[in-house]
């Protein structure tokens, strides 16, 4: 029986991981660009470790505070940008979040190949690195998930939060019945479908100007949402552009309150529907 419902699970979250997604979807969230990669690098360091699950690298931060006594885990899978799981920006992103209660685990769907490792290199192929990530993403998530689960178990509550590169995941957490919320911030590669397969509570965190999740496609994705009558929270930070939820200047007091603001309204959006 635990053979079973262990195969059970595998296949749902391959169902998961390849969403049935029409090819005609109208795009809502652009392709990678370059503004993807700007913004500022934080200075601080991650207080996680670097462990393996299914054979894949993962950031691990565990909650500052464990649950009480009869409190569900509360578990928060953790898409990252182009930068990577390990970058020192979204460790210190996940260490907040487990300031917040949170186990958080976040796959390095790059296997130590994010896009900074080609800085300055000459002929580099980004279209060839990005198919070759989407494709190791799609290879590791259902084994990564699975394994997930059966360490935190059935009872425990899971949400996602995905940024730029992991927002499809999150989105495709929030078309799960194995999450109890998703939330992305500044994201990319999004369709129309993606909305209307929501199933779960999203919170969306969003740049004023952002040429991959522009206003149009923004306004868009309320509408469905609205019609659809899903459960949703849509923010919108004045003066900032794609990147400001993991690569804000500290210096500047509005980049840095939309920063802190976006990951706080994430963690209590988690906690609202882990209860």
């Amino acid at each position: 029986m635990v053979v079973l419902n262990t195969i059970l699970t595998f296949l749902s979250l391959l169902l998961y991981a390849v969403p049935c997604l029409s090819v005609d979807s109208p795009t809502l969230a652009g392709p990678i660009g370059p503004h993807c990669t700007q913004g500022t690098k934080l200075v601080g360091r991650g207080i996680g470790s670097n462990i393996t699950i299914a054979d894949v690298p993962t950031y691990f931060t565990s909650p500052t505070v464990a649950p009480g006594e009869g409190q569900p885990k509360k578990v928060l899978l953790f898409y990252s940008d182009v930068y990577g799981a390990f970058h020192t920006n979204n460790q210190l992103l996940q260490d907040y979040f487990g300031t917040q209660g949170f186990y958080v685990l976040g796959i390095d769907y790059f296997f130590g190949d994010p896009i900074q490792a080609h800085d300055g290199e000459v002929g580099w192929n980004q279209a060839a690195w990005f198919q070759k990530s989407r494709q190791q993403a799609a290879d590791a998530l259902p084994k990564w998930i699975a394994a997930v689960r059966e360490q935190y178990g059935s009872d425990a509550k899971y949400s996602a939060a995905g940024y730029c590169f992991g927002g499809i995941y999150a989105m495709q957490a929030g078309a799960s019945d194995d999450f109890v919320a998703a939330a992305f911030a500044h994201p990319a590669e999004l369709t129309e479908d993606h909305f209307n397969q929501l199933k779960k509570p999203l919170l969306l965190s969003c740049a004023e100007t952002d040429a991959t999740f522009p206003t149009s496609s923004r306004n868009r994705a309320a509408d469905i949402l609205a019609k659809n009558k899903a459960q949703y929270h849509l923010q919108v930070f004045s003066g900032t552009v794609h990147g400001f939820a993991t690569r804000g200047d500290p210096a500047d007091e509005n980049a840095l309150w939309a920063m802190e603001e976006s990951r706080r309204s994430i963690a209590q959006w988690f906690n609202r529907f882990s209860k």
